[in-house]
């Protein structure tokens, strides 16, 4: 298995592109200070996000996002696989 250590715009894109082809309406993401980043996915016009995760980035340049465990967060919460996941993030 490849390293896991994209940037977070990568990520990001990953995940819209992801989101759209799952049915979801739209992807919102909230970074305060620090290190965490939270997701939150919307199915139609809810206002209540229909899923939400927390991913951590390093404290460098690119705010790379390098645990395993936030990558699966995503599978789990867009209902996509693994596999799926990191052939959108090569082509971002």
């Amino acid at each position: 298995m490849q390293r896991l250590d994209y940037a977070l715009k990568t990520y990001i894109k990953a995940v819209e592109i992801l989101a759209k082809t799952k049915g979801f309406s739209k992807i919102e993401f909230h970074s305060k200070s620090g290190s965490a980043v939270r997701f939150e996915a919307f199915v139609g016009n809810d206002t209540v996000p229909h899923s939400m995760w927390v991913v951590h980035v390093l404290h460098d340049k690119r705010k790379t996002i390098y645990s395993k465990e936030d990558y699966r967060k995503v599978t789990v919460n867009l209902v996509c696989t693994m596999e799926e996941f990191l052939e959108v993030l090569k082509q971002c």
